[in-house]
């Protein structure tokens, strides 16, 4: 008897394993630093969120490619718009950046409020151990950082608080849909995100960068009748993108990139596919869950967008696309290499004793 051959779905694709760049072996040993390791700080709404709630998430992912050189703090919070994220913002400052500066009081301090709003002064470099005149007693941080200066040339320095600001997927409700509470006008959309970015900068403009992020496509069809992609969402990822150039601020742009695949052909066709995959919406099936929130696949596209903004260098060469410059090849590792510690006296190469 012959057995009936059973259908069975097939499953969702998978996305490429996280990878992190590799340097030179020498690079890598002599590229460390003892100073404070930057942050990443993403504030946004569920799609920010849950960028961190599981291991292919897209924040999940920024950790792993930037571990042991810069931190990913996730605040985005679930149902957000950008008047929520406004209101919510100076906490979200005060928890991170501490007591705003309102003053620069002398080479490496700002005037700050303690909680009884006392003025007070605080450090905004970032501290390394003073180095000796002995160079057998120099400490380890700076003997890596000369040599490594000496081998490769100097590395810019990395803002220690980098935004990357992510709104407008609920903003872009439809005003007369279920829900319609999350609904912002787009002019105050635009203005919002202004505030944001003058909102960070007024606060530690010295150490801080600020990037935004476009609200990502939905499926109206199935979001149908709170979105509407091609006549509302769209409208809201140009005007944010209009924000950052007006406010000279790196901008990735989500809407775009995301109706796009993950691996681009490398023999000339590459636009041809693009727009094939566009046109048949492939985008939808690969990296939306709900219409809305995304995939696995859909969190690794997004990763890739971002990646390309925080790698590019802050002025692009040829089209003036402005980036973050934290390329992982240029960051130093935090704290020495395991090699170069001084066994017998390891407090000497962290300064500690």
């Amino acid at each position: 008897m012959g057995q009936e051959a059973s259908s069975t779905a097939q499953p969702p694709p998978q996305p490429p394993a996280i990878t992190i760049p590799t340097v030179p072996p020498q690079t890598y040993l002599l590229h460390t630093t003892l100073t404070p390791r930057p942050k990443l700080i993403l504030i946004g709404d569920s799609i920010t969120e849950l960028g961190s709630s599981h291991a292919q998430g897209w924040g999940t992912s920024l950790a792993i490619r930037y571990n042991r050189r810069l931190d990913v703090v996730n605040r985005g919070m679930n149902g957000y718009n950008s008047r929520w994220g406004v209101a919510v913002l100076p906490l979200i400052l005060e928890e991170i950046l501490g007591p705003t500066a309102s003053s620069v009081a002398g080479d490496g301090e700002c005037i700050g409020k303690d909680s009884d709003g006392r003025g007070v002064k605080r450090s905004i470099e970032n501290t390394s151990c003073p180095s000796s005149d002995n160079n057998e007693e120099l400490l380890a941080d700076d003997v890596h950082k000369r040599l490594f200066v000496e081998k490769h040339g100097q590395r810019t320095r990395h803002p220690q608080y980098t935004f990357l600001i992510g709104f407008g997927a609920n903003d872009s409700c439809l005003p007369d849909g279920p829900h319609s509470r999350s609904h912002v006008h787009l002019e105050e959309y635009s203005h919002n995100l202004r505030r944001m970015i003058q909102m960070i900068q007024t606060w530690n403009a010295k150490e801080t960068a600020v990037a935004l992020m476009t609200p990502p496509p939905c499926d109206t069809e199935i979001q149908k009748p709170s979105r509407d992609n091609e006549n509302v969402t769209k409208l809201y990822a140009e005007a944010c993108i209009l924000v950052a150039s007006d406010m000279g601020v790196p901008v990735v742009d989500l809407w775009n990139g995301m109706q796009l695949p993950i691996a681009q052909n490398k023999d000339g066709q590459g636009d041809d596919l693009s727009n094939e995959y566009k046109q048949c919406q492939q985008w939808k099936i690969d990296y939306l869950s709900d219409g809305l929130h995304l995939t696995a696949m859909g969190n690794y596209r997004l990763y890739q967008l971002v990646i390309e903004v925080l790698d590019r260098s802050e002025l692009a060469k040829g089209d003036g696309s402005l980036g973050m410059g934290l390329s992982v090849t240029n960051m130093p590792r935090s704290y020495p290499d395991h090699s170069m510690v001084d066994a017998t006296h390891p407090q000497k190469t962290f300064c500690t004793g």
